[in-house]
């Protein structure tokens, strides 16, 4: 498989779980967490082993029982499976549901069991606030680390999250805060080159060919309103 066809693979993948995520209501970081799961599993396996489609379901229900966000696998099946103007089978959700189960046991086995994922956003959300980034640059941020791409397998939250919020005030074309007394100004200057290696990762998804715009587009603009809703929660606590 080229890499192109692999990448887009993924985008379709993390695409279908940011839709159910969004159907289902899930906050941003159990999203995260099935999307994690997804390029973890396929990190080790082929997409040629397994559907993409089967292995996204099986890691959104996961997500939900590791981060407690108690979703069922019986709405997970309602929300994947939705059509409008369809009435669903109670035959249908109870294939959907077997195949759910039998999927996520592979899943668990795939990636060890190992439910450890750091997640950028906590990271992104303390420097914002340290130097009083506009919320327009903090939703571009959060645009650029939502995990199209295995970020997470391979680098640190704290670095991603340095990656995005740079590019997010590049972005808006507004000069970033370069403060060396801060926490943001100080691992910026430690980590420079790091940093644009992550920015350069990032830009890939924005480097695909033509033909695989719609996908991106697609998942971009679903990610917004996760984003901003998850930005908005973010704010009252």
């Amino acid at each position: 498989m080229k890499y192109e066809e692999e990448l887009l693979s993924r985008l379709r993948g993390i695409c279908l779980i940011q839709c159910v995520g969004y159907r289902l209501e899930l906050p941003i970081h159990t999203v995260a967490t099935a999307s994690a799961l997804f390029h973890r599993f396929y990190s080790r396996r082929s997409f040629f082993e397994y559907k993409a489609n089967k292995i996204a379901q099986a890691c959104v229900f996961i997500a939900c029982k590791s981060d407690e966000s108690s979703r069922r696998a019986n709405d997970i099946a309602k929300s994947w499976l939705y059509k409008p103007n369809q009435t669903l089978s109670e035959k249908r959700i109870n294939k959907f549901i077997a195949d759910l189960l039998y999927y996520e046991l592979i899943v668990l086995e795939i990636t060890c069991f190992d439910m450890q994922i750091d997640h950028p956003y906590f990271e992104l959300f303390e420097f914002a606030k340290e130097i009083n980034t506009p919320n327009d640059v903090v939703h571009a941020a959060l645009a650029f680390i939502t995990d199209r791409l295995p970020l997470c397998l391979w680098y640190d939250s704290r670095s991603i999250a340095s990656a995005a919020l740079l590019m997010g005030y590049h972005g808006h074309d507004i000069k970033f805060p370069a403060d060396t007394n801060s926490v943001w100004g100080q691992f910026l200057e430690a980590n420079s080159d790091l940093i644009g290696e992550i920015a350069g990762s990032i830009m890939e998804v924005y480097k695909l060919p033509k033909k695989y715009s719609n996908t991106h587009h697609n998942s971009s603009n679903n990610n917004a309103t996760n984003n901003n809703t998850y930005h908005s929660n973010n704010n009252k606590r």
